[in-house]
């Protein structure tokens, strides 16, 4: 039979055919995965056996305006955890042993800082000499144990302006989340609070990496790639650390003071003073010379991460270390805003600066006394500011009434945040129309309101306050940052004054205001100032006494300095002082080291160089 036309022979030789096309259709897929996508295999594969280590960057160092370092960094011993040996119990709990550190708190810091598999965990930072080379001798005992060198925020001047520059902590999931885009990675430092906080990105730098090839087990198997960090920008600052530091000396002396001296005027001791205030400016700049806070606490327990019983200590304290009081608080101004409420009735015409109005033992219309038990007799309103006369000032607020009164307080910049450069800042209140119906009115809140109580304000806002007057009716908004640096100290930006407003008043009534504060200062007027003078230097301001039922009054002062040719103002808060006049002498203390004068002996203002603060201050 012909093989041809055989059928069986034709069926096997078409089954062979099938057979080579499906095996060319399956060489060229096997082709197409060996060459066509070797590229992508083997990078995913090399992807798979490499560890990428980040390296924090140093964070820009934080200067005062004459350069002197406030917020630097320093080496610090890190320990660090390789994978798999942090989920290795007895690797815990040695470390915990050499940290002297509850196993728990290891084990909570572990799982707090796990972040991409095999990266290494951060336990603790700022080890001790000691635990470094207990370490290092039981390395064997330790595997995957790792301490590294790495440099950590610093604050050499301890609780300085510490409400002011804040604090820095390892970065949270919810922020890690926020930054990712900027760059940031798990375990890094950043800013929670003050100028650490508002200019994190400036400070924060970018981190590089430590690039290692591992083998499947992820260990080690050649040398490391580096990608070196970039370093933050630097802040130069406008305060000045020798004035910074004695307008903190100097609020802690007079609440020591007040606390242990017995007044004259009543004849006992404030033993509640013992929380403050301080701003200075530059009346021209609006740049902040010095801001204190009262008390205060050391950032430095911050680095490296506070430890529970540490925090519950500092933020359960009652007189609230942390915050700061300079922007964070208000008060009512008291007779300080006496200013505001002569400024006002002169721009409106309901009185005359020489118009004297009887200041007696009461008001009559509400039944409100003065603060002295039998007045101060006719007075204008020079001699109104002078003698701080309430009578007077009931009068000029009866006549203008409450929406005038709060119309000229927002042109005076109060009750809104100045726009300083610190997050947290409030405005403080204003009795507007939605306040008086929420609480009632009657002429007795219009006449309190016009010798400062129930308005409430910063020390920020009357230290601008106190400018104004000082400069020509300009309010300047205040600054911190003078100017941004790169690493080499190579200027970025500058900050530029900014006049953010002007006191609705003309020259004439300023000059008036001008006149009353300077009585102040002199003869019989209400701060010590007329019986201590500042030598050679005169000066003006105002003192305030808030009422602060059923507690003790609150004290303030505001001024400026020379009295004709003004370059800083000064606003003073103490809380639970009793009296305004008791604390002017920080001011004095302040323009005595600004001046470079002494001042006389016997007085008030004048330190003892080995006087340390008793009021309440967290030690750590």
């Amino acid at each position: 039979m012909n093989q041809e036309h055989d059928p069986k022979v034709n069926r096997a030789r078409w089954m062979t055919g099938l057979m080579a096309v499906a095996l060319l259709v399956l060489l060229g897929q096997l082709a197409n995965l060996t060459l066509a996508g070797q590229a992508a295999y083997l990078a995913q594969a090399s992807a798979q056996q490499k560890r990428t280590i980040p390296i924090f960057a140093p964070r820009g160092v934080i200067y005062d305006r004459n350069g002197e370092p406030l917020a630097t960094n320093r080496p610090s011993y890190v320990l660090l955890i390789h994978f798999p040996y942090y989920d290795q119990p007895e690797v815990l709990a040695r470390v915990a042993e050499i940290l002297n550190m509850p196993l728990e708190e290891v084990q909570a810091r572990v799982e707090e800082s796990k972040g991409a598999p095999y990266e290494p965990v951060r336990v603790a930072e700022n080890l001790t000499v000691e635990q470094y080379t207990l370490i290092l001798e039981r390395q064997l005992e330790l595997p995957g144990v790792e301490v590294r060198t790495e440099q950590v925020r610093y604050y050499p001047y301890r609780d300085l302006a510490a409400q002011v520059l804040g604090y820095v902590g390892e970065i949270s999931d919810e922020e890690l989340e926020t930054y990712r885009k900027q760059g940031y990675v798990s375990g890094e430092l950043v800013g929670q609070t003050g100028l650490e906080a508002y200019y994190e990105f400036l400070l924060h730098g970018k981190p590089g990496a430590y690039i290692i090839p591992v083998d499947n087990y992820a260990q080690p198997i050649g040398p490391a790639k580096v990608e070196e960090p970039t370093p933050g920008s630097n802040l130069v600052l406008t305060l000045d650390v020798k004035l910074q530091q004695t307008a903190q000396r100097a609020l802690d002396w007079q609440m020591y003071r007040l606390q242990t001296i017995p007044n004259a005027g009543d004849g006992r001791a404030y033993t509640n003073a013992k929380a403050g205030a301080v701003v200075v400016m530059d009346v021209h700049t609006g740049a902040i010379l010095a801001m204190v806070s009262r008390p205060a606490y050391d950032p430095n327990v911050f680095v490296g991460g506070i430890s529970q019983a540490d925090w519950e200590k500092l933020s359960s304290d009652p007189y609230l270390p942390m915050l700061n009081r300079a922007i964070q608080s208000s008060y009512q101004p008291g007779s300080t805003w006496k200013l505001m409420t002569a400024s006002a009735a002169l721009a409106e015409g309901v009185t005359t600066p020489e118009e004297r109005v009887f200041s007696g033992t009461k008001y009559e219309p509400t039944g409100q006394r003065d603060w002295v038990p039998y007045g101060h007799g006719w007075v204008d309103m020079r001699n109104a500011i002078r003698l701080s006369s309430n009578i007077y000032f009931y009068e000029m607020g009866s006549r203008l009434g409450i929406e005038r009164l709060v119309e000229y307080a927002r042109k005076f910049g109060f009750g809104s945040p100045t726009g300083i450069d610190l997050g947290g800042e409030i405005g403080g209140v204003l009795p507007d129309e939605e306040y008086r119906e929420s609480y009632g009115w009657y002429l007795g809140n219009t006449t309190s309101a016009a010798i400062g109580q129930i308005f409430s304000v910063t020390p920020v806002q009357l230290v601008r306050y106190a400018a104004a007057f000082a400069n020509g009716g300009k309010l300047m908004r205040p600054y911190l940052v003078q100017e941004v640096q790169n690493r080499e100290g190579e200027t970025i930006s500058v900050t530029q004054p900014e006049v953010t407003g002007e006191l609705p008043i003309t020259e004439g009534i300023r000059q008036v205001i001008l006149d009353g504060m300077k009585m102040v200062d002199e003869g019989d007027g209400t701060s010590d100032f007329a019986t201590w003078p500042l030598p050679g230097v005169a000066t003006a301001g105002k003192t305030g006494t808030a009422e602060n039922p059923p507690y003790d009054d609150y004290g303030l002062y505001i001024g400026f300095a020379p009295a004709d040719d003004p370059e800083i103002a000064v606003a003073v808060v103490i809380e639970q002082a009793g009296h305004g006049g008791s604390v002017s002498p920080v001011a004095r203390s302040i323009y005595a080291e600004y001046f470079g004068v002494e001042l006389l002996k016997g007085d008030p203002a004048r330190i003892p160089a080995d006087f340390e603060p008793i009021q309440p201050k967290i030690e750590y």
